[in-house]
């Protein structure tokens, strides 16, 4: 005995580096029972990944990117009720269901579709700008262009969007709340497609009539062509489309722009931008990354003197525009169509060059609807 200690002293440093390296080993013998490394843990410490937790991330589903995979399903469109009549329409309110959720709008139902109901009517679908929702009634934003077109034979629909009229909340989420109207667009060209039969019925009055899914356009004015070209971009299908002083600008500063009018100048929306930007990626809620997923025909209108949409905002977007046509053409693609106006002394509204727009807008859908008889027509050949 006297020997072995006298050999564990004279030994006493090899003897604890011995019993601290078999401690260790026999300690990774347990873990690696315990937790065995697969090609899944990618050699992490099992400690380490058993504490992670993965942030939820609401706003991805959002991205253009994955709009565009999304599944959109369509609806029916019923016609509840009239709301007025003219010697050319008969105006209603229509409902439809996006994701889930009832939206309402206005629909204007011309006497020479309702007359001829076995007749395709082709059809315009509008989409306003931004309204105070403490303001906003069925119709505001687009009944003046869509009475228009309505006078001229065209079936009009006009959503409300969630939150508006009498459709269902919005989401509470302010953010979602915006970037979930493209869906709500793309739902309802899906229902205009797959129902041609529109009809109502009342005690009173009975109404029918047939759309033409295959001559559908697009009117959209400010926040609306915003709403509009995100749903191109998402569909990447040709539909005839004007837009009326647009916010084509960069998502946040489409968003930040406007600030200056908030209570608090904008500080709320800084901070939760900030935050937002730590976990997403702007660029892919941005329209003007997707640009070259436009086909048109796109016809475009912005008053020199508006403050509320700037016109240099539609001047760089057609030159965004016309750089890719110019690749295009250098790779024999097919170009994106679109037509500019300006008009001079003319504010957000278009006013004093309202009607001058308008008629142009009759004209481009008569040329776009001509188009797409043309191709169709060759394509039976």
């Amino acid at each position: 005995m006297k020997s072995l200690l006298l050999f564990l002293q004279n030994h006493k440093k090899q003897f604890l580096l011995i019993l601290s390296g078999s401690i260790l080993f026999a300690l990774g013998l347990i873990i690696a029972t315990l937790f065995p490394i697969t090609s899944e843990t990618n050699l992490v410490s099992p400690f380490i990944e058993k504490n992670i937790v993965k942030k939820e991330l609401p706003l991805l589903k959002y991205t253009i990117p994955n709009l565009k995979s999304r599944r959109y399903a369509p609806s029916t469109i019923t016609l509840e009720k009239i709301i007025s009549e003219t010697t050319d329409y008969t105006n209603l309110l229509f409902s439809y269901i996006s994701d889930g959720k009832k939206i309402t709008g206005q629909l204007n139902l011309p006497k020479i579709a309702s007359n001829n109901p076995t007749k395709p009517t082709p059809i315009i679908l509008l989409i306003r700008g931004y309204v105070p929702q403490e303001i906003y009634k069925t119709g505001t934003g687009t009944k003046n262009a869509a009475k228009v077109f309505a006078e001229n034979g065209y079936i009009t629909i006009a959503p409300d969007f969630l939150g508006f009229g009498e459709s269902d909340l919005e989401p509470e989420n302010s953010w979602e709340a915006r970037f979930i109207k493209p869906i709500q667009i793309t739902e309802l060209i899906s229902s205009l497609r797959t129902q041609t039969t529109l009809e109502y019925t009342s005690l009173e009055k009975s109404l029918k009539a047939t759309s033409n899914p295959e001559k559908l356009g697009i009117w959209a004015h400010s926040n609306g062509g915003q709403i509009a070209l995100t749903t191109l971009e998402i569909m990447e299908q040709s539909i005839p489309t004007t837009l009326w002083a647009p916010v084509t600008v960069p998502f946040p500063y489409s968003v930040l722009f406007y600030t200056d009018e908030m209570d608090d100048e904008g500080r709320a929306t800084r901070l939760w931008l900030a935050e937002f930007e730590k976990n997403y990626d702007p660029r892919e809620f941005s329209l003007t990354q997707y640009l070259s997923s436009l086909s048109g025909p796109i016809q475009l209108h912005h008053g020199e003197t508006d403050d509320a949409a700037l016109i240099t905002w539609s001047n760089e977007f057609v030159e965004k525009i016309e750089k890719i046509n110019t690749a295009r053409e250098d790779n024999d693609q097919e170009i994106i169509e679109l037509t500019y106006y300006t008009y001079p002394n003319t504010n957000h509204n278009m006013v004093p060059s309202w009607n001058k727009a308008i008629q142009k807008d009759l004209s481009f859908f008569e040329k776009s609807f001509k188009d797409i008889e043309k191709k169709s027509s060759l394509l039976d050949l």
